[in-house]
């Protein structure tokens, strides 16, 4: 096993917080989302471009997932917030859609492996919800 790059927050740059969630772009391998608790969601490691950031002050990103079929679209929760935000990287920090459609704090999304769109998520309300964003 080779070490290939490394990507650390070694306390030089003040912008970005410890990391809470990761997830590789199918399409483009060398693109990596990645969200964390400085509330934003960052799509590209060689640039670390920010695509989203929380609309709640101070509220962290703690899951993130690519869509599979799709990788223009992503998706991400924040933290004790039911609402899961779906995003295109070609339009910075506007959401395409943000859903709320748990009764409680979502804590985990994903998209399907063989659908562009449909994703689960999971929430503290015992609920695991198949959706698709783009009828919402």
């Amino acid at each position: 096993m080779e070490l290939k790059c490394r990507l650390n927050n070694n306390g030089n740059n003040e912008f970005y917080g410890p990391l809470t969630s990761f997830d590789w772009n199918k399409a483009e391998p060398n693109r990596i989302g990645m969200s964390s608790i400085d509330t934003s969601t960052i799509g590209d490691k060689e640039h670390s471009t920010i695509i989203y950031e929380s609309s709640v002050p101070d509220m962290p990103l703690v899951q993130l997932g690519w869509n599979k079929q799709d990788p223009k679209y992503m998706s991400t929760i924040i933290i004790d917030s039911s609402k899961i935000v779906v995003l295109d990287i070609r339009f910075l920090t506007l959401p395409v859609v943000e859903l709320q459609r748990h009764q409680a704090s979502a804590n985990a999304v994903s998209w399907t492996p063989h659908s562009c769109c449909h994703i689960c998520t999971a929430g503290d309300d015992s609920q695991a919800l198949i959706l698709d964003p783009f009828m919402a």
